[in-house]
Parts: C-alpha cells; structure tokens; sequence
C-alpha cells in the first residue's frame, strides 16, 4: 500500500543549496569502492529506480510508521533534486504498509521481489514481520536494510539481511547498567509478547542477574491491549524500584496511564519506542517522568543531525522527525550511496558494495557512527544512546 506522504519540493536557489550540503554530509566515512568486478553497469535510461519502504502505516504502530516512512521520501526527494541518480534516473519512493503484521509483511516482500527496479529494500519497524520476510528477500538476493527491528536474530541466517538499528542486547545492556550504577536492586519488566518483547525479556533478565539485581516481576502484553490493570496491579504488588517497558507507544501510554490511576508511581525506563510524540499525546500527564533512550537529538549542533531536521521541517510544514525517522534516513542514504558506487549495476552489486563499505568500516549517520560486524548487524559504540525523559509534556535529554 502507498503512504500519502509525499514531501513539498523545495524552491528556491539558497534551499537548493542546503539539500546539495546536505546530501555531501551524509556520505560515508570510507571511501566507496567502484561497482565490484564481474558487474556491468545497468544500461542508461529513462526507466526510474524504486526505493521500497516497509513498515506500519495503520494500526497501534501506525502513527510513527508515517513519520518514519517521511524520512524515506526525504532522502529520495533529495538524491532527485540533486539530479538523480546513474546517468539522471530518477529514484521512486514507496511505502508499504505492513500493518505490523507479519503475514502482510510476507506477501509484500512476494511482492517486492519480483519488481526488477528493485535494487535494495529499507525494512522494517517490526522484528516479528521483518523475520517472516527475511526468508523471501534471502532466497531472491535482494539486500534488506533493517531500520527499526531490535530482535537479536535479525540478520542471522541470512547473508542479504543487514541492520543499522542497535540490537536488543544493546539497549538492554544500557540500561542494567544504568540502573546498577544508581543502585537500584529490584526491577519489574513489562514487554510486548512478540520476538522484540521476548528478546528484551530474556536478555535484560540475563544482564540483571550479572549484576546481582533481581526482576521481581516480568508481565507480558499484547500490542493493542488497552486494559493492562492486571500486570499494572501484579507489578505494584511485586514491589519494583524501577520498571522497564519493553513495548511501543500505544500499549505503553496504557500502562502508564492506569498505573496513575491506582497511585503507584516509579521510575519507569521505557523502549525507544515510546519515543514518539503520540506516547504523550495518549498518555498525557501520565508520561511525565518516563525516561527514553534517543538515538539523536533533534537540537543537536552536529552538521549531519541538524540538516537534516530543517530538511525534514522544510518538507513536512514544520513538523519535527521522530525517532525512526532517522534511522530511516540513514537507511535509505546508505542505500543511495551504493546504488551510485556501483552505477545501479544489480542487486549483487549493492550487497558486494554494502559488505566492503559497510562491514568494519563507519558511517557517518544522523544516529551516530553506524558500523557492521561480520554478520552485517551494528555493533555497539559509546555514545549510541542518550537519555531523554518527558519534562512538561516535551522530550528533553535527561539531567
């Protein structure tokens, strides 16, 4: 399914010159290699290349689904602007919506494959959809980008997946060890029953328990539960001096929301998930306090973050970027760039230059410095996550 959200072109000659900047900021680090040997460079021609994008458009995701996928029709809008990209072809964005479901996201992904102006494909906000199309991607040889997914297995078994997105172990780690060096000794979980939820769950028990803390209390929901009084009251009774949402913003502004309403009020640490302007919009004073962990910071100084926030405003009426939408940005100017290294010469072409550019070697993102191990996952660096919390109904970076 398409999004409708088309960005506004940018018109005037200092504008262009912001997006030209901007698009040189955004290249990385390593020096590209030329298109890998055995490849012939695609033919020249009118016939436009589409940048497909995966995610929620609908439903309990769908909110930060449409800020995310914005951020792909950004970087597009831009390479064309610039003048498009091998010999003057044009790139085309489209967005599909999964509907975080992973049968959709495998019928899609049926779908994409057999598009031959197909080159690579940014997917997907959800671990669960992105395992049940990762087979499909794999068996054709199409790369498959992973923007937002935290399940630990995401790029195992399966040489044409990558991820930019920090695994689950990461954040998890983050946090133990933030909690430990605060003191805190008893901990209580809350998490979505999907492979992220359980993932999180399971290595955050693990990180807890090397650090002598105890979980006294882990309660799994569904996606689009609104009635959680029974985990909210199991984890009161448990006595918890710290919690950890491992869900996403609807389920989790529910949480928050009925734990005001019996009282009970600890600090609570949620998924980057709960990241998203709409968490305080359906929590209202109920997500004060509750602390995120950011992967940029939209008033950031930084050349590569700030320019691309005013190019997101420009395009978008103002309207600030999420937190996936960078990782989404990232995503899709990696993908740019080996399409233009490798003259859109094929689909093995883009993997070969991903794993000589991309594995062992930093790019420079709007997340930070985006490496890849020898399983093409990002590896953990020091500084990949900033605390924010809620303050007075905005996201701030925390004291």
């Amino acid at each position: 399914m398409r999004t409708s959200s088309s960005s506004r072109l940018i018109g005037s000659l200092g504008l262009i010159l912001v997006i030209s900047m901007l698009i040189a900021s955004c290249a990385p680090a390593a020096t590209p290699t030329a298109a890998p040997a055995g490849n012939t460079p695609a033919p020249q021609s009118a016939v436009p290349i589409t940048l497909p994008w995966m995610g929620p458009l609908t439903g309990p995701d769908g909110s930060d689904g449409q800020g995310a996928a914005k951020a792909g029709q950004l970087a597009v809008d831009l390479t064309n602007k610039a003048g498009g990209i091998c010999g003057g072809r044009q790139l085309v964005f489209k967005a599909y919506d999964t509907k975080a479901d992973p049968k959709e996201g495998a019928n899609i992904a049926t779908l994409i494959v057999n598009d031959q102006s197909i080159y690579a494909v940014m997917a997907d906000y959800n671990s669960s959809v992105f395992l049940a199309s990762k087979p499909i991607f794999n068996d054709a040889k199409l790369v498959a980008v992973s923007y937002y997914t935290s399940a630990p297995n995401i790029t195992l078994d399966g040489l044409y997946s990558y991820r930019i997105y920090p695994s689950a172990n990461n954040m998890a780690k983050f946090y133990i060890d933030l909690l430990n060096k605060q003191g805190v000794k008893k901990i209580a979980m809350i998490y979505e029953n999907e492979d992220y939820g359980q993932a999180l769950s399971k290595v955050t028990t693990d990180e807890a328990t090397k650090v002598g803390m105890t979980v006294v209390d882990s309660e799994p929901v569904l996606k689009d539960q609104t009635d959680v009084s029974a985990p909210v009251a199991k984890i009161k009774a448990a006595g918890p001096e710290a919690i950890i949402a491992w869900t996403q913003y609807t389920v989790g502004s529910y949480f928050m929301k009925q734990s005001l309403d019996i009282g009970f009020k600890v600090p609570v640490y949620g998924h980057d998930g709960l990241f998203a302007p709409d968490f305080i919009k359906l929590a209202g004073p109920a997500a004060e306090g509750v602390f995120v962990p950011g992967s940029y910071d939209i008033n950031s100084s930084d050349a590569v973050v700030s320019g691309f926030v005013k190019a997101f405003r420009d395009a978008n009426g103002g309207a600030d970027p999420n937190n996936p939408a960078g990782y989404v940005y990232d995503d899709a100017t990696i993908i740019i760039n080996a399409l233009k290294a490798t003259n859109c010469a094929s689909r093995e072409a883009v993997k070969q230059w991903l794993d000589a550019n991309m594995v062992g070697k930093i790019f420079k993102g709007v997340t930070g410095n985006i490496a890849m191990d020898e399983n093409r996952d990002r590896t953990f660096a020091a500084g990949m996550y900033q605390l924010m919390m809620v303050k007075d109904g905005k996201f701030v970076t925390a004291p």
